[in-house]
């Protein structure tokens, strides 16, 4: 009954500010670009895209300011003390806090395996009208032992053209493999009609060796999405991020950015359950003990300040500036110790 009680009223004002965050945040954004948007369907579009956005930015802010705020009307009404004063711990007060605002992080942890991660990339193209149209010129990359040229890549067609793969032997072209075209099947590239010329040695003399092959498959692994993100600094999904990932390391290409992206999608959030931990253990459990504006501006002039050094050290990994495992991981990981720390300290006092 008192975690159902609890949970309801978290839940409640967790939600008030998440939308009314989100609701601003989109609605700005709208107001600054809507006549720039061409159409009613792009204007309702852009705004939904900007929300979805605004909600996966904003959700851990909601979580701790849901609990601060849940936490003083409590304080006001003297909820607390009379909890207390029934028997009931500081733990088992936090419990549903803690459950509501897991279950919160481990939601939007799912949703950015979806198209959700990306709403940010779709928003841009509907106010930039290239939606579906979007294409990468001029792309020079590393395969293997080989260096790959593409004159252009369509991602949402699945499609690039004039492909040109050099094979090398000892730091030296010894094979030129170019397609006009190119498809992607799911996994890997399909090239028809392939052009193929290879060095080869006759009598003592180098000579070039011209054939045609029916079909080439190649570039395994390299799906459009990755590429275009390698290449244009867009946003993937956590679960493409983790392909990208793979893919980078096995051709031993910097992958700073790709798992900076990754912490800030599944770690950094985590923030907010330590820091909301560390809030409602300190707080005080009657009004007569505490400045009630003071300590309510110092709890959320706090929280930003932790939000804003935070998500400073994820753009410094980011940039690789730091270590992307200094720069989110860890501090995170800290922030944690000293959050159980706060409440093996709470269990033996009021």
């Amino acid at each position: 009954m008192l975690f159902r009680y609890i949970l309801f009223h978290y839940m409640k004002n967790m939600l008030i500010i998440l939308i009314a965050l989100s609701g601003l945040f989109a609605g700005l954004d709208f107001l600054m670009n809507a006549s720039s948007l061409p159409s009613f369907n792009i204007k309702v579009l852009y705004v939904f895209s900007k929300w979805q956005e605004a909600l996966g930015l904003l959700y851990p802010l909601a979580i701790i300011f849901g609990g601060i705020w849940t936490k003083i009307a409590f304080i006001k009404k003297n909820t607390i003390g009379a909890l207390y004063a029934l028997g009931v711990s500081r733990v088992e007060l936090f419990k549903p806090f803690f459950a509501l605002s897991l279950v919160v992080y481990l939601l939007f942890t799912g949703l950015n395996f979806t198209s959700f991660a990306t709403a940010n990339e779709t928003a841009y193209m509907l106010k930039e009208n290239t939606y579906g149209s979007q294409k990468t010129e001029d792309m020079f990359f590393k395969y293997n032992n080989s260096f790959v040229y593409v004159e252009l890549l369509i991602p949402y067609e699945h499609r690039m053209e004039n492909l040109t793969l050099f094979r090398l032997k000892e730091g030296k072209v010894y094979e030129v493999q170019h397609a006009k075209e190119a498809h992607f099947t799911g996994n890997e590239w399909l090239a028809k009609d392939v052009i193929r010329k290879v060095k080869v040695w006759e009598q003592g003399s180098p000579k070039l060796k011209i054939e045609h092959l029916d079909q080439l498959s190649t570039l395994k692994g390299y799906r459009p999405e990755i590429l275009n993100s390698i290449y244009e600094d867009k946003h993937l999904t956590l679960y493409e991020s983790f392909m990208a990932y793979r893919l980078l390391s096995s051709q031993g290409v910097g992958t700073f950015k790709i798992r900076a992206d990754i912490y800030a999608k599944a770690i950094m959030p985590l923030f907010s359950i330590a820091l909301l931990m560390i809030l409602l253990f300190r707080f005080p459990f009657h009004a007569r003990y505490m400045n009630v504006g003071m300590t309510t501006v110092k709890a959320l002039g706090g929280t930003l300040f932790v939000w804003g050094v935070l998500f400073a050290l994820q753009q410094m990994g980011a940039n690789d500036v730091l270590a992307p495992e200094l720069a989110t991981p860890l501090p995170i990981a800290l922030l944690w110790i000293y959050a159980i720390h706060t409440l093996q300290a709470s269990k033996n006092r009021i």
